[in-house]
């Protein structure tokens, strides 16, 4: 059996009876015994079940209506299947009473699903078929009240039966009349006219009941004066005081001099058609009552003067006028006072503000032009809006009289310029315009006075005038000081008999200190000394007056200079006195090369021969505003420009002399005509070695090394040297490296400098100062240091020579020096590389050049088989000039003809005879060797051979013993060409062709040689000989001896 439940929310469970539904918290069960369905709960959905209680009770509200009562029940089963069903509807308003123009709002509540609403609201209005709950309605009109008020719930998909309820509440609303509004106004009259609010004090004033919504209606009003009389009942409107009686009618009670203010009230007590829940209704007005006023003042003084100080006189007034007097803020009233002078001021009552009532006001009174005394008559007003307002004060009445002043104006009649100074200034003398500064006038425009006394305060007698003449004084001879002149001026011009004083302050001023003359003055010169650290040279041609200069001085002071061209200038001895008179002069040598004398008249300016004036101009322009007034000194500024061709060769001495104010210093224009670098003349000079030192020998050439070795240079001379002036340093003449040789780098020497002692043959110095026009000398022995820096080069010397005008050109000496003080690079004659893995390692030294074969010039010199060649090496100072031996040069094996006993330095030998093909031989030693590599690099050679002496190869060999390296070996055997000895046939010893060496060609090659069946081993002290011959242009650059490749 299928059950169907709304509980969506339950759990069913099952037993043997019953189904369980488990609620929250609690246990309900439905019984399903005996196939029924018990203890169902009231639907909520179209589906669910329902119990015969509920059916019944629903049945139960469905009215019979004779035949149709079948198929109203099906109307309302239909509605309860469809949930269109309408059990009951109720509502209630939210107010049930009140006066027209009410809005009540009902709030229905619906059993069943009702979604429209139509209401009746029994005054004639229906509100129909609105979906709100809650619908609202304004009642217009109390006709009709009460009303009764019905509300039909339906919902609009229903049918018939069932889908509607009504319900019905009779005279639910109870409207009254419209709530009554209290009102009045206040009137001067019983009948028309505007309405009031305020009023004379003791005026009858008229009040009109202006309340509405009255009619028909029963009604009592109460009228409260709130000035102590007693109120008024009025209970009709027909009747004076009530709506349409007119207007009622009340006198306030009266006040002296005193505004009040009244407040009327009007009540509503009862009104029969109202809704009694207003009443009572009031409505209320404040008035205010005006009353009359007797304003009064009183003043500190009535008569008085128009004093200076403020231009016036002040009067202070009391407001004395009653104290009752209403205040501003209330009612509005002021105070008005006129001082009789056209001057008003209005002040607030109450405001406690200077003229308020009890408070005091200034006033100043001014007479116009301070010339004839005047009366002031003024009043005070109460203003306020009583009809006879304003009330008026009596007046008072103020005199003032005219103020005796004393007023004076001064000024010196020549006023100072001088800053700082002003029209009070005076000074105590005359100026050069002939003006006496102590002079002023005083101008009198005081008023009113009869009397003026004037007190200068500097012992002087004091001038009295009685009219306003302008007065002058002199302050001379006073001394310098302020003097304050006391003027005091007497007169009675009303009723007051016055005195009045005024001062002036001049200050008199000692004339200031004449500025300084030329004496004070220093003058330099401007343009730049010319030349190189010049100075004055020994015999110098002195043209001076005051000899200021001595052997020695430096000329590029700022006062004594050197020049040889141009036009020189001093400074400007600047603002110098006297410019009013006296003379001034260049003065050149003792003698005047311009002057020029001076007037009183200003810029006397220009060029006066060597003498240049500018500047000439009153002190206090030219030197300070604020320590010179204009008019009293004068001042100059002065120079001496002279051109170079007017001064005398040597010492000019130069200044400037005023005729009264002294001169200036000394300036020295040394004119040199000697403009000139040096040249040296080295065609006769020479170097030769003073100190050898020790020697290196590389090839029989000595070169400098060690032992400070010294050379000395003679014979060089010097042109166009010292004029009138000299050079200041110790670096007079410079020896240093000329040019490098044989591509060689380095300096032989360091640059070397000379000073005029060491330079000094024939005597040309005093005190070691040059001589005066040394133009051409020659230069005494001197000496040169071969450097002990580490280098290896061949180089000349240049040397130059320096003077005041610049530095001398190089000239080159012809001598080459030859310094090697580094250890030799590249090849080396006693120690010519040899791999020490050549052969067994019992020998690892490295070969070496042997002198055995010194005197021999062919290729394959007779050897013994019984020599140790190794033990005759080619070093040290062995002689080479006149054999054909190569020379190791640079680290290079070259061929030699250089002639090194002349212009070379060492002195070495000389090879220039030692032509044609030359040899370089050099032996080896090592054991169980047969074959070894030759490592070579030259630009060519013309032969190389070997010899292995006391070996077989002695007697093998077709050339004495000697192998050709340039021949390729027979292959086996012994190698020579003496068969009949065991050779092989041939003396080639290249162990392959590729071994061959090549002649005459650039070769860099290492090339295997072959002792053949020989070995080293068999050699007198294992001594193999290598012997290779150049010819002219031909070096070699690296040879070794190396394992066999």
């Amino acid at each position: 059996m299928a059950v169907n439940t709304n509980h969506t929310q339950n759990k069913i469970s099952s037993s043997e009876n019953d189904l369980t539904l488990d609620t929250v918290g609690i246990e309900n069960n439905i019984n399903v015994s005996n196939n029924r369905i018990t203890d169902l709960l009231d639907p909520v959905d179209d589906q669910d079940a329902v119990t015969k209680v509920f059916l019944e009770n629903s049945i139960d509200n469905i009215e019979t209506y004779g035949d149709v009562q079948t198929a109203g029940l099906a109307e309302i089963i239909e509605n309860i299947r469809v949930n269109t069903y309408v059990k009951s509807v109720d509502f209630v308003s939210d107010i049930v009473s009140g006066g027209a123009g009410l809005t009540a709002t009902l709030t229905t509540t619906v059993v069943g699903n009702a979604n429209r609403f139509t209401i009746n609201w029994g005054d004639g209005n229906t509100t129909t078929a609105t979906t709100d709950s809650t619908p609202t309605h304004t009642y217009a009109s109390n006709v009709g009240s009460p009303f009764d008020v019905n509300v039909t719930a339906f919902n609009n998909a229903g049918v018939g039966t069932g889908s509607s309820s009504l319900k019905l509440k009779e005279d639910y609303i109870i409207i009254y009349t419209t709530d009554p509004i209290v009102t009045f106004a206040a009137y001067s009259q019983a009948v028309g006219g505007s309405p009031l609010t305020y009023w004379d004090d003791g005026d009858t004033v008229y009040f009109e009941n202006t309340t509405t919504n009255t009619t028909n209606a029963t009604i009592q009003y109460t009228w409260t004066w709130s000035d102590g009389s007693a109120d008024e009942i009025i209970t009709s409107d027909s009747v004076a005081g009530g709506v349409g009686g007119g207007r009622i009618a009340h006198t306030f009670a009266i006040s002296t001099e005193s505004e009040v203010q009244r407040t009327v009230t009007l009540t509503l007590d009862s009104h029969t058609t109202a809704q009694p829940s207003i009443l009572p209704l009031n409505d209320n007005a404040s008035y205010l009552l005006y009353d009359t006023h007797t304003p009064d003042t009183s003043s500190d003084l009535v008569t008085g003067i128009n004093e200076e100080s403020i231009n016036g006189l002040l009067v202070t007034f009391t407001n004395d006028t009653e104290s009752s007097i209403g205040s501003y803020s209330t009612f509005g009233t002021t105070y008005r006072w006129d001082f009789g002078d056209g001057t008003i001021t209005t002040v607030n009552a109450g405001t406690n503000q200077s003229g308020d009532t009890a408070q005091t006001i200034t006033h100043k009174y001014t007479l116009a032009g301070n010339n004839t005394a005047q009366d002031f008559t003024g009043n005070l007003q109460v203003i306020n809006s009583h009809t006879s307002s304003p009330f008026t004060s009596t007046d008072f009445v103020i005199h003032v009289e005219p103020d005796v002043r004393a007023t004076i104006a001064g000024s010196a009649d020549t006023i100072s310029n001088r800053s700082g100074d002003n029209q009070y200034d005076v000074y105590d003398g005359v100026d050069y315009t002939g003006v006496n500064r102590a002079l002023v006038t005083v101008s009198n425009t005081s008023e009113h006075g009869e009397s003026h006394v004037y007190n200068w305060n500097d012992s002087s007698a004091n001038d009295t005038e009685i009219g306003l003449d302008s007065v002058n004084h002199d302050f001379t001879g006073v001394g310098a000081g302020n003097y304050q002149l006391d003027f005091t001026v007497s007169g009675t011009p009303d009723i007051t008999a016055q005195t009045d004083t005024a001062n002036l302050t001049f200050q008199v001023n000692a004339i200031p200190s004449a500025p300084s003359g030329l004496s004070s003055k220093t003058i330099t010169l401007t343009d730049t000394a010319q030349g190189l650290s010049p100075k004055l040279a020994h015999g110098f041609a002195d043209n001076s007056a005051s000899n200021p200069l001595v052997a020695g001085a430096s000329l590029q002071t700022s006062t004594a200079r050197r020049y040889t061209s141009g036009t020189m200038d001093t400074s400007i001895a600047g603002n110098a006195f006297n410019g009013l008179s006296g003379t001034v002069s260049a003065i050149v040598n003792g003698v005047a090369d311009g002057a020029k004398t001076f007037t009183t008249a200003l810029n006397e300016n220009g060029t006066f021969s060597s003498l240049v004036i500018s500047d000439q101009s009153d002190a206090h322009n030219s030197i300070s505003t604020s320590t010179y007034p204009t008019g009293f000194f004068q001042t100059f500024d002065s120079k001496i420009t002279k051109p170079f061709s007017e001064y005398t060769t040597g010492v000019n001495d130069q200044r400037i002399e005023h005729s009264a104010t002294g001169n200036t210093n000394y300036v020295t224009v040394v004119c040199d005509d000697h403009t000139s670098v040096p040249s040296n003349d080295v065609s006769s000079a020479t170097l030769t070695e003073s100190v050898a030192g020790s020697y290196r020998y590389i090839s029989g050439i000595p070169y400098y090394n060690t032992g400070s070795p010294q050379l000395t240079l003679s014979g060089v001379s010097v042109s166009n040297w010292i004029g009138q002036a000299y050079k200041d340093t110790n670096n007079v003449f410079e020896i240093s490296n000329g040019t490098n040789s044989e591509s060689t780098y380095g300096a032989t020497i360091s640059t070397q400098y000379k000073n005029y002692s060491d330079l000094e043959d024939i005597v040309y110095l005093t005190n070691n100062i040059p001589a005066a026009n040394t133009l051409n000398y020659q230069y005494a022995d001197q000496t040169v240091n071969i450097t002990s820096s580490n280098i290896a080069a061949v180089e000349t010397l240049k040397v130059r020579t320096y003077n005041v005008n610049g530095t001398g050109n190089y000239a080159h000496l012809v001598e080459k020096i030859q310094v090697h003080t580094s250890s030799p690079t590249g090849i080396l004659e006693y120690s010519i590389p040899t791999a020490s893995a050549l052969g067994n390692g019992f020998i690892t030294d490295n070969a070496l050049r042997v002198a055995n074969f010194i005197s021999d010039s062919t290729d394959t010199p007779t050897i013994n088989s019984a020599t140790d060649y190794a033990a005759t090496p080619f070093t040290g100072a062995i002689a080479v000039s006149g054999t054909q031996e190569a020379t190791v040069r640079w680290g290079k094996i070259t061929h030699n003809t250089v002639d090194y006993s002349t212009g070379y330095l060492p002195v070495g030998p000389d090879r220039s005879a030692d032509t044609g093909t030359q040899y370089f031989t050099f032996a080896f030693r090592r054991r169980v060797v047969a074959n070894f590599d030759i490592i070579i690099a030259a630009t060519g050679i013309s032969g190389m051979w070997i010899a292995s002496p006391g070996t077989l190869v002695d007697n093998s060999s077709g050339a004495g013993g000697w192998l050709d390296c340039t021949i390729q070996y027979a292959g086996v055997g012994l190698p020579g060409s003496n068969t009949a000895a065991g050779g092989n046939g041939s003396d080639g010893c290249a162990f392959t062709g590729s071994d061959v060496i090549q002649t005459g060609i650039s070769i860099n090659s290492s090339n295997t040689m072959t002792l053949g069946s020989e070995n080293m081993s068999n050699a007198t002290n294992n001594v193999v000989l290598v012997r290779v011959a150049l010819t002219s242009g031909q070096e070699i650059t690296n040879i070794a001896i190396g394992e066999a490749s």
